[in-house]
């Protein structure tokens, strides 16, 4: 019984050891990838080959084919956007804030901008032209886009519905959210050799990243917009939301209802 105990304490402790710092060992991981590909290493040269030869040696059949296409949706664009203004749009209106909209939808284009510009920037050779190398003409492959929206759509998915039913999200709960769809991708992805396995590494760390840059960002301006309160400081202007305007309405209703100058 006593070794159950310690052996939950001990589970615990690494638990919250890595709640709080796995950010900075994802950050690392992701710096480690770009650097073996700028300088052509192990990763880069061996296992991204080695991985795309044992993809293309799987069957390939017409069925299995479409399948496939089908799951790479879940990294398209067009499906995390509308997961995310639905998601959005529930916590939003449950908070009677448009707080989790803005941020899912800054958090999104703010990851395209930065993909976008990596991408482009590296210009590494697609996978089913079987080069890696970097600064290929039509090259943009690191890190996998598909990945990265999956990635980050499935953190903020997860957390917003949390936030619209008011519960709190359980670490389990928050890793499987990441990691069905991230595994999904990537096995899509490879077995279709779209890309190649560092991209897709690299594209779910960026996602994951972003996700918690953004809620961090958001928790930061709500405590800022609370002390404000907390201090008496008006607010920089007088309608922030729709949800203000009807509140603000309200109160000067019961205001000129209760001043002696109103008969």
């Amino acid at each position: 019984m006593a070794r159950v105990i310690v052996s939950g304490v001990r589970r615990d402790a690494v638990a919250a050891w890595l709640t709080a710092r796995w950010p900075l060992l994802a950050s690392t991981l992701l710096l480690a990838l770009l650097v073996d590909l700028l300088l052509g290493g192990a990763v880069t040269t061996a296992l991204d080959p080695a991985v795309r030869e044992r993809m293309a040696a799987l069957p390939h059949s017409p069925s299995d084919v479409s399948a496939a296409l089908v799951l790479d949706r879940t990294g398209k664009i067009t499906t995390v956007s509308t997961a995310l203004l639905l998601a959005g749009s529930w916590a939003a209106w449950r908070e009677r804030s448009w707080s989790a909209l803005v941020m899912a939808g800054t958090t999104l284009f703010s990851m395209l901008a930065v993909l976008a510009v990596v991408k482009f920037g590296l210009a590494r050779g697609l996978a089913v032209n079987g080069d890696p190398s970097l600064f290929v003409p039509g090259g943009q492959a690191f890190p996998s886009g598909h990945g990265a929206q999956a990635a980050l759509g499935a953190a903020l998915v997860a957390v917003l519905v949390a936030r619209a039913r008011g519960r709190r999200l359980r670490r389990s709960t928050a890793l499987l959210a990441v990691l069905v769809p991230s595994a999904v991708m990537t096995s899509v992805s490879l077995y279709l050799g779209f890309h190649w396995m560092s991209d897709l590494a690299a594209g779910a760390l960026t996602g994951v990243l972003a996700a918690r840059a953004g809620l961090a960002v958001e928790a930061r301006l709500a405590r800022r917009r609370a002390d404000r309160v907390r201090i008496g400081i008006p607010p920089l202007g007088a309608v922030t939301t729709p949800f203000d305007a009807r509140e603000q309405a309200e109160e000067r209703s019961v205001v000129l209802a209760g001043s002696p100058h109103v008969r």
